[in-house]
């Protein structure tokens, strides 16, 4: 290694230490925005171990795997610590729209290869990309299914960016850079399920970018029977541009017994309307089930009485 190379590696980790570790968020955001470009690694592909105490395979190209790569955790780091805290030995996770395999990852590290994981993913990049990061790390208790998760059997289109682990990946309306096109495999979970013969869930992980009213309808006897805890991400913009409220989604809930709670100066408080919720993402739980009520109090939940 050259000095200059030296030079520039030194200034990476130091970057990527602060952005890491370093207790104070401001100027946090600045500093990434003016030196990820220039500090980032020559190579396209890196292998990074992430805070959370897994390893993950990262493509540079993709602006949020670059971001995962410098601060080693996703923004979505509430939601991170709900599924860490929450998820008990020997407990079932389904991670429906896995892509890279954070939230699997996240999940089995928190189960400590007891329980299942169940992942998820139809986009061939992210598919291919997934079973790679699983592959890197020592869980034996993670399973895949390239498929694509909504309320019916059958087939559909899958619009992507090409060559990406696209985290935007849609059966609906394409971005404009989503020019790639893939038939994918549908099911519901229900009929995945007793196919599968796989075991109830305990929580179940939802980003399927806009497909999720759909996903869950397709659940409805695994969500009756089970009562899973569910994390689903309601993207305001996503439900507007097909035309659709995010009340449908509670409409759908608010019978089987789930309340909404959102993330309000990161933390979690609960609603009885998921109109007055501004987060992305939204947890749905029982207030009145036991089980329900003792990981949300172990959450801190504001609002359960």
């Amino acid at each position: 290694m050259n000095k200059q190379n030296k030079l520039l590696y030194l200034a990476r980790e130091a970057l990527r230490w602060y952005l890491r570790r370093f207790p104070w968020r401001d100027g946090k955001a600045f500093c990434y925005r003016h030196l990820h470009g220039k500090l980032a690694p020559p190579d396209g592909w890196v292998t990074a171990s992430l805070v959370r105490g897994f390893t993950l395979r990262l493509n540079l190209a993709d602006p949020e795997q670059r971001r995962l790569y410098f601060f080693g955790d996703y923004d979505e780091r509430r939601e991170a610590d709900l599924i860490t805290r929450v998820l008990a030995p020997g407990e079932i996770f389904w991670d429906v729209g896995a892509n890279l395999g954070y939230f699997a990852l996240l999940a089995a590290t928190s189960l400590k290869n007891t329980g299942r994981v169940v992942a998820f993913e139809p986009a061939r990049n992210a598919y291919s990309q997934l079973t790679a990061n699983i592959a890197l790390n020592p869980f034996t208790n993670i399973v895949t299914y390239p498929v694509a998760v909504t309320d019916r059997e059958g087939e559909a289109v899958l619009y992507s960016a090409p060559e990406l682990a696209d985290g935007r990946a849609n059966l609906f309306q394409p971005g404009t850079d989503q020019t790639g096109r893939q038939p994918v495999p549908t099911v519901s979970l229900d009929a995945w399920r007793r196919r599968e013969h796989q075991a109830l869930p305990d929580f179940i992980k939802l980003d399927v970018e806009g497909a999720e009213a759909a996903a869950l309808r397709g659940a409805q006897e695994t969500l009756t029977v089970s009562e899973p805890l569910l994390l689903v991400e309601m993207k305001e913009a996503i439900f507007q541009s097909l035309g659709l409220e995010r009340t449908a989604i509670q409409d759908f809930l608010c019978p089987l017994g789930y309340r909404p709670a959102g993330l309000v100066r990161g933390r979690w408080r609960l609603y009885d309307d998921v109109r007055k919720i501004a987060s992305r993402n939204v947890w749905w739980l029982k207030p009145e089930l036991p089980r329900h009520r003792h990981k949300a109090a172990r959450m801190g939940l504001k609002g359960l009485t």
